[in-house]
């Protein structure tokens, strides 16, 4: 029964016969006590497992010496079910004991230590333990033998963890294709190799297979496992993960909130949750990935408060159970981090938040980040309930908030990774973009170019992913004045997206439009006419005449015009965005007002009095919506209009 996953019957049988008369010898009861522990263990009851593995251990150190080699299975047996529990120092301690008993089992031991090891992110370690097995059962199995699905699918994981998918693939296909040849279809282990095989398929990009590998997992172990079983609670979360991934935000939350509990339902609506909880304890480290995973949805949904709560309560209880630089960590802080971008994004200050804010970037220096955060979050609080607050201040707040995060998710990843890992890439630019939110432009600067350096040596020259990080680069070179060196990189982007875009597609005119701007501030007005126009050419052949998204390229080709004494073209362009403002339901009067004055003027400049004096009257017009009649700029407007009404 326990080999075909039949556990309810397995656990009506021992059950039975622990209570038979004839069954109370010391070495029937441990063995009975041994299945139920298995049994127990596999239905995701670890505290009664522990119970009849303690028992069974206890009877068993009554009639055998310390170092006798059967101890070495309850041992592992124990461990095991700590492992579960989350309890790794214990789970390591009866691995260790088992070791010294252990003779003809030594191969499984260094497996379990591999797998402690591996939930505690010690993937190289785990690695090592993990191929010291499979070289001891090379030599004693043939290599069909089932024990090699079991060490293929752990080698896979460790490979999975370490971010070499295609390995991990192929270890976990030679881990299915050993087990399909022996088990039911049904059997739970099959669950766990299709589990496996889905979540690498969607870290390569591949989410509908990914989502059909995780829905055959779930189909086995809804049929095979009872509906509260934690490892069902796995296949809700890499289910609700995939859909979130391919953006349909409400399938993903349904599996992650609501109960899918065909038989009482009797749990609560977010089953995975309550599963893993009920099952597992508060603070289990995969209590962690439930809180995490509807942090994720609850962010994507556009609910950025309960997203934060929920990484928050991620995060104590992985440093509660995880190590300072476990890998993990790495995600649910790149999660907040994100998370309080998107947050900076509406609300507002008061003058004590700047100095909380100020001592915690002090901290921040000193790489003291947990009293980094608690000045970080004084301000926010003051900065929240302030009633004459700007928006600005909490931005910032939010983005140091945010910087202190990623500095934490950059302290372990480059630890674990090579450095030029697609993992780091990600993060440098998140870092980045937030330091450009604070105007650290320099700092900006470098994670940018970090970034860069990776994606660099990852791709051909010429391949068109490095247009977007070129751009990035060139933006902060511009915004600090360095107009040479944002136009290099513009050209950059620019060379890649001309040989990979179509030639009216909307990025390759703001590209356009970006180098002219380049040009413009380096005097260079003939070369920023003529890229000003190329993206001109773009836009008028995709927005209609009177889109508002052209008023800006009028507005900049204007100011190449005038400086070149080009009145007559710069007077067209100002009649163009004219055109269009006015046809605004709701216009802007003061914007308007400077768009006519400055026709008026240069219709002044050509001579043409009577358009000048019309657009001065339509300026002055607006002049008075805007600001009032007694306004200084009504009054130059009225001062001007003088001049061409003498002509």
């Amino acid at each position: 029964m326990l080999k075909l996953g039949e556990f309810h019957q397995a656990e009506d049988i021992f059950g039975t016969q622990l209570n038979f008369e004839n069954e109370k010898t010391w070495c029937s009861q441990a063995h009975l006590n041994h299945q139920l522990g298995y049994v127990y263990s596999h239905k995701g009851d670890y505290t009664t497992a522990l119970s009849h593995y303690q028992k069974a251990l206890e009877m068993e150190q009554n009639y055998v010496a310390e170092d006798d080699s059967s101890l070495a299975t309850t041992y592992k047996n124990i461990a095991g079910v700590h492992h579960s529990m989350g309890e790794y120092s214990s789970a390591l301690s009866f691995y260790r004991k088992a070791l010294h008993a252990d003779h003809p089992l030594l191969d499984t031991t260094y497996n379990n230590l591999g797998s402690v090891h591996s939930s505690m992110g010690d993937y190289v370690a785990a690695l090592d333990f993990y191929k010291t097995t499979r070289a001891m059962r090379e030599k004693s199995l043939p290599p069909n033998h089932p024990d090699f699905g079991t060490i293929y699918n752990t080698i896979g994981t460790a490979y999975s963890s370490l971010g070499n998918d295609p390995t991990a693939l192929s270890d976990y296909q030679k881990t299915l294709k050993i087990q399909g040849k022996i088990l039911p279809s049904t059997h739970v282990d099959l669950a766990i190799s299709y589990g496996n095989i889905g979540i690498i398929h969607s870290s390569m990009g591949n989410h509908l297979k990914g989502l059909a590998f995780h829905e055959k997992s779930f189909r086995i172990r809804e049929i095979s496992l009872p509906p509260n079983h934690p490892d069902i609670a796995i296949n809700y979360n890499n289910i609700g993960s995939v859909h979130n991934t391919m953006g349909n935000y409400t399938t993903a939350l349904s599996f992650f909130q609501k109960s899918l509990d065909i038989r009482t339902k009797s749990l609560s609506k977010n089953k995975a949750f309550d599963i893993r909880q009920h099952s597992l304890g508060e603070n289990h480290p995969e209590m962690a990935n439930s809180y995490n995973n509807l942090g994720t949805i609850h962010s994507s949904i556009g609910d950025k408060s309960k997203a934060h709560v929920c990484y928050e309560k991620a995060l104590e209880i992985q440093q509660k159970s995880l190590s300072n630089n476990h890998p993990d960590l790495v995600n649910i802080y790149n999660n907040i981090a994100l998370n309080l971008r998107l947050k900076s994004r509406s609300e507002d200050h008061l003058s004590i938040a700047i100095t909380y804010n100020n001592l915690g970037l002090i901290h921040n220096l000193m790489k003291d980040y947990s009293t980094v955060l608690s000045f970080y979050e004084k301000a926010l609080d003051i900065q929240q309930h302030s009633k004459s607050t700007r928006e600005q201040s909490l931005t910032t707040t939010y983005s140091n908030m945010e910087l202190t995060y990623y500095r934490k998710a950059i302290a372990i990843e480059e630890k674990i990774l090579s450095l030029d890992d697609p993992s780091l890439e990600t993060i440098y630019n998140n870092v980045a973009v937030a330091y450009d939110c604070v105007d650290d432009k320099q700092n900006a600067l470098l994670y940018h170019q970090k970034a860069l350096a990776i994606r660099e040596k990852a791709l051909s020259h010429n391949d068109p992913a490095l247009a977007s990080p070129y751009r990035n680069i060139a933006s902060i070179h511009h915004s600090m004045n360095e107009y040479s060196d944002a136009w290099n990189f513009y050209r950059k982007a620019l060379a890649i997206l001309e040989q990979t875009l179509s030639l009216d597609d909307l990025s390759l005119g703001k590209t356009y439009n970006n180098i002219a701007v380049a040009y413009g501030s380096m005097d260079g007005k003939t070369n920023a006419l003529l890229f000003y126009q190329k993206a001109l050419a773009i836009q008028e052949k995709i927005f209609s005449p009177k889109d508002t998204s052209l008023v800006p390229i009028y507005s900049s080709i204007v100011s190449i015009y005038s400086p070149m004494e080009m009145k007559t073209e710069a007077a067209q362009f100002y009649e163009k965005s004219l055109h269009i403002q006015e046809s605004l339901l709701s216009p802007n009067y003061s914007s308007m007002y400077v768009i006519h004055f400055n026709t008026a003027r240069t219709y002044g400049d050509l001579q043409n009095y009577d358009a000048a004096f019309t657009r001065a009257e339509r300026s002055l017009f607006h002049a008075r919506l805007a600001f009032g009649s007694g306004h200084e700029k009504v009054q130059n407007v009225e001062r001007y209009i003088n001049i061409p009404r003498s002509k």
